[in-house]
């Protein structure tokens, strides 16, 4: 469950911050593939960033369209956006093949900063995990490669893309430095410099993004990705208790909500009253599934006051796990509600 009207707020606030800065501001569609988030999307962002070709089509039309897919597949769908296109690269052949009217990303690895450890990456001799996404040789490689695609591209307008891993920013200091870094890195003038998303844990969005803006030099257009921040604070979920268990040391209450199914790449608090002092014990919550680590969570609280049968409400749910949602087991996906928060939670 979504309250709409915080995911308006969140959209606003965005925008807000975003044309104040001179940024340019595209939703990550991955994050959040429902029609209802991308039409709200599409009336206060400046467009999509896209990574598949289900995503392109529904963008085609709104605005500026970002291509990042790893497969190539996604660009082909883009080419019928008649909208300002970038599409990232990493090769000169996708340069080459790129529609004829995309503007050319070239996208350099986000481990060059050697700040962030990266999702799916390799481990290399020093120890250090790199991302498997662009440009990661030695920095004359690098360049030369650079080179080599810009003189692919002659002719569009080149730009540079780096995307963070998963360690989450707390402040816009982390975005200058890798901006910075990638600005030394090229011995070009990138006509804009794309840094991603993951800015869901940034406080002060406005503040953040004009430092940013601020170390960047004003030549070069500054675009972000924002995904999760979208639907900070707006998602629910609603299900309810299906077993209970006493463990050696604590209760256990399986529950018809799914870590693996339902809540994936969200950081959920279970919504309970406090226990008065004493009564309080520390629970586990699990899933129906299975699968071994499909747990919920371990919060205190009541034990009498949680048997079979009762409702259960938590929060943190973001609209990746729309994305992720899915059955497995016999255990059905979650339904998907928008709406007022209120009237959903009764």
């Amino acid at each position: 469950m979504f309250d709409r009207a915080r995911i308006e707020r969140n959209l606003r606030e965005l925008a807000a911050a975003a044309r104040a800065a001179s940024v340019t501001t595209l939703f990550a569609a991955k994050s959040f593939p429902h029609a209802e988030v991308l039409e709200l999307a599409a009336a206060s962002l400046d467009g999509f960033d896209v990574a598949s070709p289900e995503e392109a089509r529904a963008a085609i039309g709104r605005g500026v369209m970002s291509v990042a897919d790893p497969s190539g597949l996604a660009a082909e769908v883009a080419a019928a956006h008649r909208g300002r296109l970038i599409v990232s690269c990493e090769t000169v052949d996708q340069v080459r093949s790129a529609p004829p009217h995309a503007e050319i990303a070239i996208r350099i690895s986000a481990s060059i900063t050697a700040r962030d450890p990266a999702v799916g990456a390799v481990l290399d001799g020093s120890g250090h995990r790199r991302s498997r996404f662009g440009l990661d040789v030695e920095r004359e490689r690098r360049q030369t490669a650079m080179r080599e695609m810009i003189e692919a591209a002659r002719g569009r307008r080149v730009g540079i893309h780096v995307h963070h891993g998963p360690v989450t920013a707390t402040s816009g200091e982390r975005f200058a430095v890798t901006a910075r870094a990638v600005l030394e890195d090229t011995d070009f003038t990138p006509a804009f410099l794309d840094l991603g998303g993951a800015w869901h844990g940034i406080a002060g969005l406005p503040r953040a993004l004009a430092e940013l803006r601020a170390a960047v030099p004003v030549a070069i257009e500054l675009i972000i990705e924002p995904g999760r921040l979208v639907s900070e604070g707006a998602g629910f979920a609603r299900g309810s208790v299906l077993v209970v268990r006493e463990l050696d040391d604590r209760p256990l209450y399986v529950l018809d909500l799914s870590r693996i199914c339902h809540l994936r790449w969200s950081q959920v608090e279970l919504v309970v009253q406090a226990p008065h002092p004493g009564e309080g014990r520390r629970a586990l919550f699990v899933g129906p599934t299975c699968f071994e680590d499909d747990v919920v969570g371990e919060w205190t609280v009541t034990p009498a006051e949680l048997q079979v049968g009762a409702r259960i409400v938590l929060r943190g749910v973001s609209g990746y796990a729309v994305a992720w949602n899915t059955g497995f087991g016999g255990v059905p996906a979650a339904e998907v509600v928008i709406g007022d928060a209120n009237r959903l939670l009764e």
